[in-house]
């Protein structure tokens, strides 16, 4: 049990929406504070640091944007204002190191402790704003930075969707895809071998793209080129995956591992 003060009657409903959509018990204790029952830390605790992005810092956020970094076209902001909330409110980034600790930043200031018996919202944000108010500018630049690498990764997929357009089909491709693995099969179910698709790697002008080319998920087939691509896992959201289905489009099909054609052995 926790008792949740605020400064501000609007903060305060917004929170106790919230409670009352995810079927939390709370009593109302004043006008300025609620008590929250048998409740989650964890999840309050992210309820209260969203209320604090999106009510008190995104619009800062947003402001400096225009007047310090010259934003002024409203879809530029909209999508770096959602890249700061992913990496401030998220996990998205938990495995980029210099990153993450802007959220850990974020979350020190409104996290729940089982023992606690008071938090006090308005204090807590004022706390940020004294201690943390570097953050802002990190988490825009790192925000834009983000966009930046987005906008030039999806021009280099444009171009990859381009050339495999341009070049023949070649003949339906079968892949076991493995942690450990990836082997690439032949209709007949013959295993293609490592020195074949070397050779058709060096054999395909794909020395532009150098980044495909040292992905050796991808390089094989940009050399290969299927009409149709069979992939069998048991990982569907490998990120690897979702590149081939940008690149090859319609032409990629995912199946379960334990449904592959073919027998294999080393």
């Amino acid at each position: 049990m926790v008792k949740v003060k605020f400064n501000d009657k609007i903060d305060q409903q917004v929170l106790r929406n919230r409670l009352y959509h995810q079927q939390v018990l709370w009593r109302a204790v004043s006008d300025d504070e609620i008590e929250i029952f048998e409740h989650d830390c964890e999840r309050v605790s992210t309820w209260l640091a969203e209320l604090f992005f999106y009510f008190d810092l995104k619009p800062m956020l947003k402001e400096r944007l225009i007047q310090d970094y010259h934003y002024y076209d409203f879809n530029e902001i909209d999508a770096i204002l959602t890249i700061a909330a992913q990496l401030l409110l998220t996990d998205q980034y938990r495995n980029v190191s210099f990153l993450k600790d802007l959220r850990e930043t974020m979350l020190h200031y409104f996290t729940l402790r089982p023992e606690q018996q008071c938090y006090h919202y308005f204090e807590q944000s004022q706390l940020f704003f004294r201690q943390a108010d570097w953050l802002i500018d990190e988490v825009l630049g790192r925000a834009i930075d983000e966009k930046k690498q987005d906008e030039q990764y999806q021009i280099f997929l444009q171009s990859l969707r381009e050339y495999v357009q341009k070049r023949p089909l070649g003949v339906s491709c079968f892949v076991k895809w493995e942690d450990d693995c990836i082997r690439f099969f032949e209709k007949s179910g013959s295993c293609y071998s490592n020195e074949t698709l070397n050779n058709l790697i060096k054999d395909t002008p794909i020395h532009i793209y150098q980044f495909a080319k040292n992905e050796y998920q991808i390089s094989p087939l940009l050399a290969l080129n299927p009409r149709k691509i069979y992939i069998y896992t048991n990982k569907a959201d490998d990120p690897i995956l979702e590149t081939l289905q940008n690149i090859f489009d319609e032409r990629v099909k995912i199946f379960e591992k334990s449904t592959f054609p073919f027998s294999f052995q080393q």
